[in-house]
């Protein structure tokens, strides 16, 4: 596996993990109005912009990329689910 892919699943991880553990400690020191989620939800009124970037964010994550070992794996294992 190459260097690179490798610090990306750690960082991806690493940032998930800390949001969540932010999450949990904000809650228990200032209720659910200090979570992440609710915030989330009042900008995402407030500011309508918000959800539409997040979507566009998410839809690049899922968007067509170069085939690689890891898709073609994929691939194979959905198109066998399919038979």
């Amino acid at each position: 596996m190459n260097k690179w892919k490798n610090i990306t699943i750690y960082v991806t991880i690493l940032a998930v993990a800390i949001l969540i553990g932010y999450d949990f400690v904000a809650i228990a020191k200032g209720g659910t109005e200090a979570s992440i989620s609710h915030l989330v939800k009042v900008w995402g009124h407030k500011y309508p912009i918000i959800p539409f970037v997040v979507g566009v964010l998410i839809g690049h994550f899922w968007w067509s990329v170069k085939p690689t070992k890891d898709l073609e794996e994929i691939e194979r294992m959905v198109k066998k689910l399919d038979e």
